[in-house]
Order: C-alpha cells, then sequence, then structure tokens
C-alpha cells in the first residue's frame, strides 16, 4: 500500500465540489481523495466535475493528455476563448438543439 499523504489527500480534497454525492462509488470526496492517493481508484472519478482529474493527476505528479478538452472556463486558465467565439459556439449548439426538438415532434406526429 502507498504511503499516505496528508497534504495530497488535503489538495485533492480542495480540488472536488465537496458533494458527497457518491456517484464516485466513496462514501464522501475525502474518502475519494484518500483512495486516489493510495492508488485505489483514478483521478478522473468525480462525476460532479471530471474536469477535477486533470488537476488531480497534477497533484499526483502523473502527466495525462488533454486531448485539447478544457472548460470554456477555469479559474486558473482564464478564458480559454473569446466571448465571440463562445457566443458563436453556444448559437450553433442552440441551433442543433432546436433541430433535434423538431425531430422528435415530428416523430411524436407520426404515433
Amino acid at each position: 500500500m502507498a504511503t499516505i499523504n496528508k497534504e495530497k489527500i488535503r489538495e485533492i480534497y480542495e480540488t472536488l465540489p465537496k458533494l458527497n454525492c457518491g456517484f464516485c462509488g466513496f462514501g464522501s470526496c475525502g474518502q475519494f481523495a484518500r483512495a486516489v492517493t493510495e492508488g485505489r481508484t483514478s483521478p478522473f472519478g468525480c462525476r460532479q466535475n471530471p474536469w477535477a482529474g486533470y488537476r488531480i493527476s497534477e497533484i499526483m505528479g502523473m502527466k495525462v493528455p488533454s486531448f485539447g478538452l478544457q472548460p470554456a472556463f477555469s479559474p486558473r486558465l482564464g478564458l480559454t476563448s473569446s466571448p465571440e467565439a463562445l457566443r458563436e459556439e453556444a448559437q450553433g449548439l442552440s441551433q442543433r438543439v432546436g433541430d433535434i426538438l423538431a425531430r422528435i415532434e415530428k416523430l411524436k406526429a407520426r404515433k
């Protein structure tokens, strides 16, 4: 079993949303943080904030490729895109959702 590093547990815990939802398979965010430091679970186990896995990986000294994925805003990193680009992306997504809803309505009408 790996040596327990209380500082790493605390850093990981501070990265988590602290909702104690149990979606990760552990009873609390603290238990999840400890399990990560002990190597019993993946740093990407938090279902409330999957992006936390990247920060947790850094804390653990692991290098993980991000594949260019990143949240639109991260307090540590700032904006990854201009507001105009985000607005365009939101409009495109809104149009796609509208198209999907229209198709659903057409399918309902067939019945």
